[in-house]
């Protein structure tokens, strides 16, 4: 039975949220942005995954989750979005995070997913990063989440918005890579010594 995490709401803005590799000082810290000029639902970069929206602004329930079975429905309601592959670039540590806000704060209520429920709180997991991993990314209420947006009242506090989707994430071995580690320590000698080309005087 596959572990799942526990049910996060991802405050979603520019019709975006990423689920993302926690940085670890020591390790070299990756900044590759997404290219958007894509009509791919999800989109992957080193250390992050992008999932994109039919909704420009409104809070979703987010699980993630690890399944030694690949393709396994999750259950009635949620339809597979995409798969895509990720590698671990840190120590494996997986996490949904708001669009700008920083990691995504606990849900209101339980998400059921494989027959189990997810109950509110921290929607993170450990992958082994010496593992790559093939990702489905599951949706429920995305077919038509835009349309019942626009038909909602005028008036709507967008950013308050809630029910119009819901976002499953998970996560399958797929085969081995050499795990990530962080650089070794660097005495300060060393740094300056590497940045100024010697040490100074009175560290020689």
């Amino acid at each position: 039975m596959p572990h799942i995490s526990h049910a996060g709401a991802v405050n979603i803005e520019y019709s975006h949220f990423p689920v993302e590799e926690l940085w670890e000082p020591g390790f070299e810290q990756r900044d590759d942005s997404p290219d958007f000029n894509t009509s791919d639902a999800v989109i992957v970069v080193p250390g992050r995954i992008i999932v994109r929206s039919r909704v420009q602004a409104h809070t979703v329930p987010v699980v993630l989750a690890l399944s030694s079975q690949q393709g396994q429905a999750p259950g009635v309601g949620w339809e597979l979005l995409a798969s895509v592959a990720y590698r671990p670039v840190y120590s494996g540590r997986m996490a949904a995070f708001d669009t700008t806000n920083g990691m995504a704060r606990s849900a209101s209520e339980a998400v059921s997913a494989f027959g189990q429920q997810a109950d509110p709180g921290e929607p993170a997991i450990d992958l082994d990063p010496s593992r790559t991993y093939d990702v489905q990314v599951w949706a429920q209420g995305r077919s038509d989440s835009r349309e019942r947006f626009d038909d909602a009242a005028p008036g709507t506090d967008i950013e308050g918005a809630s029910g119009l989707e819901a976002y499953l994430i998970v996560f399958t071995s797929s085969g081995t890579q050499e795990a990530p580690s962080p650089a070794a320590h660097e005495s300060r000698r060393d740094r300056l010594a590497r940045t100024h080309g010697r040490p100074p005087l009175n560290m020689r």
